[in-house]
């Protein structure tokens, strides 16, 4: 965590803040807003990369300002990521089974091909591999319904750990997998990310959630 005080901070962001116009100080707002939102800001992403830019110009007084606020602002500067990070549980993320189960499928194709090419750059991934080994895993008791199985990997390409498209109710057979996705699940050990798979039995029930 940050080595600099609460009230240091206040300080700091309070000369800096005063410096700004109208204008900066609007566009300041919105970039905190959307931090405390979204979590990531992905710059090598189209939607995100002006904002990208535009909190590394700021870093300082948009970091100090969400100090004040319980949070720190981390930065990946090769992989052009901004997030924050809590010692609380708040703004926390709940995942449903589904969910938390593709979300680490995904984390271990990531580390699997990462290996092997630049963990700073996406990765991509067929569908239907992804979907067959959640299959394969035999968490999911029933049969798995299309809309559903959809809407899990909505929710993960909404929280910015994957892209995909959707035509006429299917998903393209193209799964980007973002880096943010390591900074999710953090482990880099691929027999502690299996057994948190295998950790999800049949008797849990289906709607149960997880943190991640």
């Amino acid at each position: 965590m940050s080595n600099i005080t609460r009230s240091a901070a206040c300080q700091r962001f309070a000369a800096i803040y005063m410096t700004l116009n109208e204008t900066k100080k609007t566009a300041f707002a919105r970039l905190v807003g959307k931090l405390l939102t979204e979590n990531f800001v992905y710059g090598q992403i189209q939607e995100d990369r002006n904002d990208y830019y535009a909190i590394l110009e700021n870093k300082e007084a948009i970091g100090d300002y969400l100090l004040m606020a319980g949070f720190e602002l981390q930065h990946k500067d090769t992989q052009k990521i901004f997030y924050l990070e809590s010692e609380t549980e708040r703004n926390r993320v709940k995942l449903k089974k589904l969910e938390t189960v593709l979300l680490l499928i995904l984390r271990l194709e990531y580390y699997k091909k990462s290996k092997a090419i630049d963990a700073n750059t996406n990765i991509s991934v067929d569908s239907y591999d992804v979907i067959t080994e959640l299959q394969n895993t035999g968490i999911l008791k029933d049969k798995i319904v299309k809309t559903e199985l959809i809407d899990a990997f909505k929710t993960l390409k909404r929280n910015k750990l994957i892209n995909f498209d959707v035509n006429q109710g299917e998903i393209s057979n193209i799964i980007e997998i973002y880096p943010t996705v390591a900074l999710i699940v953090t482990t880099d050990d691929i027999n502690a990310l299996n057994a948190r798979i295998e950790s999800f039995t049949l008797k849990e029930n289906d709607d149960e959630t997880d943190e991640d």
